[in-house]
């Protein structure tokens, strides 16, 4: 010591520890009693793989490869592995010959606690071995021959957890965490670290911070500690995800702050989650929630029990507490529960479920209280007991901002257990309302429901933890039943519609997924009025069933007036598909129809207007919503008029793809004969368009006459046909057709047209031929006539703009040139020469 004071033995330090700073010669010799000297301070096995020396900032030693090994009964992986570790020395046991750890760093290490089949975690015996060694306290500089305990830190540290020998998914990382003894009977232990799990993708999850001091005890149950914990910067949505593997959609900022004190035997826990801004993933609106509750229990870690439950929750002037026991933690975890709700604002409740379910009205509000008990309690997996009642008072909704109201009145609330065995609530009670639903269910109602003046209804349901069903059973307004539908938040596509329905409706979904609930169920309507956007004229139900199959749409037993037209039959429409893809089914008949009536039906309508727009530019036309509609189903019609021709008793298999009408096994009366074939009609075209193909038999040809203004032709006729035309009047059609046509006609004549010879109306005993329509061009070639003088030959040309251009010839080489129109036919003689000149291929 003297020499280490003289100017020699200082100068001579000096150079040492230039040396040693400059090379920072290898001390693998020594690497041995350093672990020695750290396993001593931890009670644990350590290796060290390399050892340098380092002077700066602090004397000590730099460790490669570092391994804390785990109690056996634990775990054969290292409690700790490190491949970068700083060893700070203490000095002073340095000059008096023994090498003390003042700081342990680890940068990067891998850490694992374990929990053992007892439920005992390796921590836990670590830190009660560390209690037991009779170490002085970490700053104590005179420590009186003991070992000072090191501060232990360690830097963008791994946590993982282990159940046993399955190593769990659930890890913390980039964790800073430091253990330190602070007095001769106490220790104090920090962290921060950030949640993860290893099996999914994780972001925002938060970051954990917990600081622990607790004192030397003769047990670990009895060891006295204080522990603090803050959870912040949390996102809901990878809360949810880290527990559980997947993102349940709830959005929310997570803040969890607890306080644990006390011993592991009778551990008082305090704690507060709050949670800022809750809502489902895809509701995006203004409303500020925050879910908030404050909990108090007793803890024992021995037997696994919390005991002296209480948490309570402020909900505008009102609040509700959970109280109970729980434990021990098991597959069946045994408790004793109760929920009070006293006086909860309804409007608390609704805010809640506005942020939870898409579809709900944003000006929906609410009045009303709740009040109810509830008690649960389970001693194992057999004996479970969930009852309470209470009720919903004084309930109204106003989904437009308070201007109409739906009152609820009261709904009574009770809790039961049912018979786990049976089915699903969901499934069970749409078969009757009498049997008790499956498992844990809540009942609500039933309870009177006015949907109308004059009108009463019945609703109710059942809630389960997987799914809900409700109910609704009555006469109703529709008006007021799409209030409620709206209030809510039922999806679907909403007719504007006036009139009475007796309903028996019931809804029903899963709370997991967030999937659209399903409404099932009947409707009888009576005196319904309603439209469709861009259809000009009114739809009136006098009655109709409507029933709500899981896929489809009816409407049965449907008597209803469009326009002048009475219908009755039924319609089908698919409940989920995409609009260009659905196709609708119908079984109608009809009492009268006309092609002007459909040109009307299909045409596109001016919007109406406001007066203060009437200066502004036209708005588009809005198209007719038949445009749009793909239909098929079969027809029956008592009359139909197409282009002022009388069609009765038609029947015909229909297909109606946006806007084309195809009329397929076409039978009609037509012409006081009877017509079948297939017609398709473009309705959406301006004039419309026609595509007939068929066969007319024993038609009159005095009706053929009447529909074109005048009496130029008598008899009967069959016509076999396969034309297109478009006009709006039968002149019309005539006058722009293409096809052709085989005619053949019996006992009739021609009233307009007369033969020198023969004298008016020109007879016609059989009449046959076959005609080529081109560009509304009737052209004849050998055409047979059989009259009462002959046998006459007939061909040539007809035409609106041109008139006739026919040749008549008699079997005795007698030739006419008939011109004019049908109406005024003039017959002239020919000559064979003149009659080629005329008449041209």
């Amino acid at each position: 010591m003297k020499f280490l004071g003289s100017k020699r033995g200082i100068v001579t330090l000096l150079a040492l520890l230039l040396v040693l700073f400059l090379f920072r010669p290898g001390v693998h010799p020594l690497r041995h009693r350093i672990a020695a000297s750290i396993g001593s301070a931890l009670g644990r096995r350590v290796t060290i793989d390399n050892v340098r020396v380092h002077l700066l900032p602090r004397p000590g030693f730099d460790l490669g490869g570092l391994i804390i090994a785990d109690n056996p009964e634990f775990s054969s992986e290292p409690f700790v592995r490190a491949q970068d570790v700083s060893a700070a020395i203490r000095l002073r046991p340095l000059l008096r010959g023994r090498l003390e750890i003042a700081t342990l760093s680890a940068t990067e290490p891998s850490i694992n606690l374990v929990r053992n089949a007892e439920g005992r975690w390796n921590l836990a015996t670590l830190l009660e071995r560390s209690a037991q060694i009779p170490a002085a306290p970490t700053n104590n500089q005179a420590s009186g021959g003991r070992p000072a305990f090191p501060y232990l830190e360690a830097s963008h540290a791994r946590i993982n957890l282990k159940i046993g020998q399955e190593k769990k998914a659930w890890a913390l990382t980039d964790a800073e965490v430091a253990l330190w003894q602070e007095s001769e009977n106490s220790w104090g232990a920090r962290a921060a670290a950030q949640p993860t799990r290893i099996d999914v993708n994780l972001t925002d999850t938060g970051l954990v911070q917990a600081n622990a001091t607790w004192q030397r005890a003769s047990s670990s149950s009895d060891t006295p500690l204080q522990v603090t914990v803050l959870w912040k910067n949390g996102q809901l949505g990878q809360i949810t995800k880290l527990f559980t593997g997947r993102d349940h959609g709830w959005r929310g900022d997570v803040r969890l702050t607890a306080t644990l004190s006390g011993t592991p035997r009778a551990l008082q826990v305090q704690s507060q989650l709050r949670i800022d801004n809750f809502r489902r993933y895809d509701i995006m609106n203004n409303a500020s929630l925050r879910l908030s509750t404050d909990c108090s229990a007793q803890y024992n870690s021995v037997l696994g029990m919390l005991g002296n439950l209480e948490c309570d929750a402020v909900a505008g002037n009102g609040a509700m507490r959970l109280t109970g026991n729980a434990g021990p933690v098991g597959a069946n975890l045994p408790y004793d529960l109760t929920l009070m709700m006293q006086h909860v604002p309804l409007p608390s409740a609704v805010l809640l479920v506005r942020q939870s379910k898409k579809g709900l009205p944003d000006d929906l509000a609410a009045s009303g209280r709740i009040d109810a008990e509830f008690h649960a309690r389970r001693t194992n997996a057999a004996d479970l007991q969930w009852n309470g009642k209470g009720g919903i008072y004084d309930v109204r909704l106003s989904p437009g901002a308070g201007k109409e109201q739906i009152l609820f009145g009261d709904i009574p609330l009770v809790l039961a257990s049912g018979d786990a065995g049976k089915a699903r609530a969901g499934q069970h009670l749409r078969k009757t309302n009498n049997n008790e639903p499956a498992g844990i269910h809540l009942n609500i109602g039933p309870f009177p429901l006015a949907l109308g003046a004059g009108t009463r209804a019945i609703a109710g349901g059942v809630l389960t933890k997987s799914d809900y069903w409700l109910f609704l059973r009555g006469e109703t307004e529709i008006t007021s039943l799409y209030r409620l539908a709206d209030a809510i938040g039922v999806p679907g596509f909403r007719p504007v519609a006036e009139g009475g329905a007796k309903v028996d409706l019931s809804m029903s979904g899963s709370w997991q997924g967030f999937q659209a609930p399903v409404t099932l169920g009947t409707a009888q309507l009576h005196n319904v009025h309603t439209g469709m956007r861009g259809l000009n004229p009114g739809i009136g139900i006098a009655a109709g069933s409507l029933r709500l199959d899981p896929d489809s749409v009816s409407l049965d037993r449907l008597s209803a007036e469009i326009g002048d037209t009475h219908w009755a039959g039924a319609v089908r429409a698919p409940r989920h598909c995409a609009q260009q893809d659905c196709i609708f089914w119908f079984d109608l008949a009809a009492d009268q129809l006309s092609s002007a009536g459909l040109a009307e039906w299909f045409a596109s309508h001016p919007i109406k207007r406001p007066w203060y727009r009437i200066l502004a530019p036209a708005d588009k036309p809005s198209e007719s919503p038949l445009l749009g509609i793909r239909a098929q189903g079969r027809m029956r019609v008592d009359w139909l008029n197409l282009a002022k021709v009388d069609a009765t008793q038609v029947s015909a298999q229909v297909e109606l793809d946006h806007g084309r009408v195809t009329l397929r096994d076409l039978t009609t009366q037509l012409f006081q004969g009877s017509h079948q074939g297939t017609w398709v009609i473009e309705a959406a075209a301006r004039p419309m368009q026609y595509q007939v193909t068929g066969n007319l038999q024993n038609v009159s040809l005095n009706e053929l006459g009447t529909a074109m203004n005048d009496p130029w032709i008598t008899g009967t006729a069959d016509a076999k046909f396969e034309l297109s035309a478009t006009g709006l009047t039968f002149p019309e059609l005539l006058a722009h057709a293409d096809g052709q046509l085989k005619l053949a006609m019996e006992n009739g004549t021609f009233t307009h047209l007369g033969i020198p010879e023969t004298g008016k109306p020109f007879p016609v005993h059989v009449f046959a031929a076959r005609i080529q329509v081109k560009d509304g061009v009737w052209n004849m070639n050998a055409g047979r006539i059989e009259s009462h003088d002959g046998i006459y030959q007939i061909s040539g040309t007809a035409s609106p703009a041109g008139g006739l251009n026919l040749l008549l010839m008699r079997g005795d080489e007698q030739l006419w040139n008939i011109t004019g129109t049908l109406l005024k036919p003039r017959p002239t003689r020919a000559g064979h020469t003149e009659a080629r000149t005329l008449i041209k291929p």
